[in-house]
């Protein structure tokens, strides 16, 4: 049986489920949202936890029989947000219980094969270290809550720089408006207070262009996205012009750089993700980032990798 741990409307989720309903498997999809509404049944006891079960539509899933989880994305409350707003106190104690009910199901399942281990996910800064110390080049980094130390930081950097969150990229509802984080160029502070919140700052790299990988057991499948062609997506191409959109084609990642890749993610314990890059203009390629529960299906479709029957049969292979 595979366990699959997800959200409601994950249009990544449904693909590959599409592709399990083809090949006869067996699977399980526990969304969310449908646990904290009741629509599916958790039973928990404490101490007989084997005899732990979810149960929807009179079927009955114990957790013995669960042979591999796939953690696509699972924490969230999007219909309840958008009914009683992010900032209401429901909504932020019913995140409260879906925090530790998640925590439950995942020791629940510790002993199974993963598709993503959510435990294993370490912060943007310990996949830096651990990208160095692969031998892949980064871009200089610093956090910092000093405009001294940041103009300083920007003085060695020809006084070009970025910053971005350190965590995962929200979305901030405020006034009845929607206001996305992208990564931001910053090269003026004259407008800053001396002190302000940590900050993630990076030195700006000039850009060829941008490389979106998905990895998923050793394998890679790489786009690239001519990113610079367009102003407007020139710093972050999440920033999109859907008027004029970038071109994406897919691309030949050099061995060296894969398997310097293939060596971090197996120390960072992750056998799937989607990684960002750059090829700089000095010809030299720069690891970002890694998101595990990523989208693959925006590198999937322009390459024609065909990505979801590749999780669909990752998945049958570990739950044999």
């Amino acid at each position: 049986m595979i366990l699959i741990l997800s959200t409601p409307h994950d249009f990544d989720t449904q693909e590959v489920i599409d592709w399990l309903k083809y090949k006869k498997t067996d699977f399980f999809r526990l969304n969310d949202e449908d646990l904290i509404n009741g629509t599916v049944e958790f039973n928990f006891d404490p101490i007989n936890k084997k005899e732990s079960y979810f149960l929807q539509n009179n079927i009955k899933i114990h957790i013995y029989d669960i042979k591999v989880v796939w953690f696509r994305k699972f924490g969230f409350l999007k219909s309840y947000e958008d009914k009683f707003g992010k900032d209401s106190g429901l909504v932020k104690y019913l995140y409260s219980e879906l925090n530790i009910l998640r925590s439950i199901i995942i020791n629940l399942l510790e002993d199974k094969n993963w598709l993503f281990k959510k435990t294993n996910m370490p912060t943007k800064l310990k996949v830096l270290e651990v990208a160095y110390n692969c031998d892949l080049k980064i871009p200089k980094t610093l956090i910092t809550s000093s405009k001294n130390e940041l103009n300083k930081f920007l003085e060695k950097k020809q006084n070009s720089a970025i910053s971005k969150s350190l965590g995962e990229g929200k979305n901030i509802s405020y006034n009845g408006k929607i206001y996305p984080f992208f990564t931001k160029k910053v090269d003026v502070t004259d407008e800053f207070h001396d002190k302000f919140s940590p900050s993630f700052i990076q030195e700006y790299i000039e850009k060829k262009y941008e490389l979106r990988i998905f990895y998923i057991d050793g394998e890679f499948y790489s786009m690239v996205i001519f990113s610079q062609n367009n102003p407007k997506t020139t710093t972050d191409f999440r920033n999109y012009d859907f008027e004029k959109p970038n071109r994406f084609e897919p691309y030949n990642l050099p061995y060296e750089v894969k398997k310097k890749l293939n060596k971090m993610m197996i120390k960072l314990g992750l056998n799937t993700g989607s990684i960002d890059m750059i090829k700089a203009t000095n010809g030299e390629y720069y690891f970002l980032e890694v998101n595990p529960s990523g989208q693959f299906g925006m590198t999937s479709t322009p390459c024609n990798y065909n990505l979801y029957e590749k999780v669909a049969n990752y998945l049958i292979s570990k739950s044999i």
